[in-house]
């Protein structure tokens, strides 16, 4: 008599996914630590992937992506940046409509540009930083690229936080034990602030890269709106199919007559 388990379709589905996995990765990467691009691409298309869309991929994995950029304390990070790509070609009377979502998401006015096919927006302040956006359309589909950068401002903050807790720690020290002991005590008090301008520089990094991400998505929305409303049908004139539409109505009425 077998004791052998009977599993259930559920049970099989599932084993059957599993062992298909670990054979995949097993064919992949046994004896080998990776494969070339040559070796992806013949992966890729056994699997029904096609070489063009596989170099799109491989192209496009370098390229930055905001929602892996974070924060380091340590540095201050001042710069976020973002690429990506949407369906659809714009146009120059298109650009105007993104420089106005532009305008909206900022809250400023910037210099725009246009450069052979891509489209550019910057606006530079030099107690802040600048901010660069360009959007290059091509076979069918428009490559965004945004880059938002506050190194001035960083370095404004973090000069002025140390300032403030010298000076703040330099003054009741300087009274209570003297100047000579003040000086000694002071920096650490401006190293403090220093620390605490990290912090704040923290917030405004999440603040910017949230204002990216937004701009991203309107600015993603409005192009492939662009190209759904080039595919819709229009009536040249409305004017003419009325009038066609009465006058078959009339001859149906003389017919009733």
């Amino acid at each position: 008599m077998s004791h052998s388990k009977t599993y259930t379709k559920k049970e099989i589905s599932k084993v059957l996914t599993k062992a298909s996995e670990i054979q995949t990765a097993k064919d992949l990467f046994d004896d080998q630590e990776g494969l070339t691009e040559e070796e992806l691409i013949h992966v890729a298309e056994e699997v029904g992937i096609s070489r063009q869309v596989l170099l799109e991929a491989l192209h496009s994995i370098d390229e930055p992506d905001l929602n892996e950029q974070t924060y380091n304390l340590i540095k201050g990070t001042s710069r976020i940046q973002d690429v990506s790509t949407v369906k659809g070609e714009i146009t120059d009377e298109q650009w105007e409509e993104l420089v106005l979502e532009i305008r909206k998401v900022t809250g400023g006015i910037g210099k725009i540009n246009k450069t052979g096919k891509t489209y550019e927006w910057e606006q530079r302040k030099s107690d802040f930083g600048y901010k660069h956006f360009s959007f290059t359309p091509k076979n069918g589909e428009t490559k965004i690229q945004m880059v938002s950068s506050w190194g001035p401002f960083k370095t404004l903050a973090s000069f002025l936080s140390f300032f403030f807790g010298f000076v703040v720690a330099l003054i009741p020290f300087k009274e209570i034990s003297g100047k000579q002991l003040a000086l000694m005590i002071a920096p650490f008090f401006g190293l403090g602030g220093f620390a605490m301008s990290r912090f704040f520089l923290k917030s405004y990094f999440q603040k910017q890269k949230t204002q990216l991400t937004k701009l991203t998505n309107v600015l993603s929305k409005k192009i492939q709106s662009f190209g759904a409303s080039q595919n819709s049908i229009e009536i040249e004139n409305r004017n003419v199919y009325q009038s066609q539409e009465k006058t078959g109505s009339e001859r149906a009425e003389e017919r009733n007559a």
